[in-house]
């Protein structure tokens, strides 16, 4: 190598490397700082795309989770209020059956049909009351769609159950048939206790209204089911893709840290190799 005073090779040629190693240990630095391998789009701009499309399907399956648990809670609560109505409709057969048998006199035959309009009346009281938030359950006043988002993208037919014909009127005359006359249920009419006649069709209806409610809960358990699958599979894609993600962005700190070792090195071994490459013009007053 020629000995030269206006161009110093060896000096430029030791700050190109100062500076290489200098960057990779600040980013090796901010890598273990931060956690992340990719902390801005020039260290992998190909990986922040793809992580960034994982990041967005696994935040979708987080609120479908979230929207399937409060679609089972919804159904759990719909299933309490079926159940007490069911429970009602039971009674009413019952006190109808006993209402029929000729031992019972007139004021006994009363005594059963207060009760059995009572319990219509409560049937009727839970249809109109039960809620769920704002939305009514069993007034028929919902939407004639009900769709639970349950999938992490917006496809209609892959990412929703319709619900709607669960949450249909079920109100006592809306489930048996039965219409109320003046409000009132019971087993007497203007001439007296209602003939075996009536009271058997009686007893068919409110075993419609029965049959009318199992169906719905039938179909609510197993919505419920359905829902409980669907948390489950929305749990393990939700895992798989944070690990998918992780190791696109997370930073593998073992290796960050002998990176930084390694660079925090050759940045000291440069510095020093830059001081004497800075004094070889020097050997050239020798000569003079």
């Amino acid at each position: 190598m020629a000995i030269v005073v206006n161009t110093n090779i060896a000096s430029l040629q030791a700050q190109r490397n100062l500076t290489k190693a200098t960057d990779n240990m600040g980013k090796a630095m901010e890598r273990l700082s931060t956690g992340l391998r990719i902390n801005n789009a020039g260290d992998d701009a190909a990986g922040l795309m793809i992580a960034k499309s994982l990041e967005a399907q696994r935040r979708g399956s987080e609120v479908a989770i979230k929207n399937s648990l409060d679609g089972t809670n919804m159904l759990q609560v719909a299933e309490g209020n079926l159940a007490t109505m069911q429970d009602n409709l039971l009674r009413i057969r019952d006190l109808a059956l006993q209402a029929m048998n000729g031992s019972n006199g007139e004021e006994q035959v009363k005594a059963l049909s207060a009760e059995a309009n009572l319990r219509a009346l409560e049937i009727e009281r839970t249809a109109t009351g039960a809620k769920y938030g704002d939305f009514e359950l069993f007034t028929g006043n919902g939407p004639t769609n009900l769709y639970l988002q349950i999938g992490a993208n917006w496809e209609k037919a892959t990412n929703t159950i319709d619900i709607a014909g669960i949450f249909a009127k079920a109100t006592f005359s809306s489930l048996t048939g039965v219409t109320m006359s003046a409000g009132a249920f019971g087993f007497m009419s203007s001439g007296g206790v209602v003939d075996r006649a009536t009271f058997e069709q009686m007893i068919k209806d409110i075993d419609t209204g029965i049959k009318a409610i199992s169906t719905r809960r039938g179909e609510i358990g197993a919505s419920q089911a359905r829902l409980e699958g669907t948390i489950d599979q929305l749990t393990i894609q939700n895992e798989n893709l944070a690990a998918a993600g992780s190791r696109i962005m997370d930073a593998d700190i073992a290796k960050e840290s002998s990176d930084f070792i390694k660079y925090q090195i050759l940045q000291q071994a440069s510095a020093a190799l830059l001081v004497q490459a800075n004094q070889m013009p020097n050997i050239a007053i020798s000569l003079i």
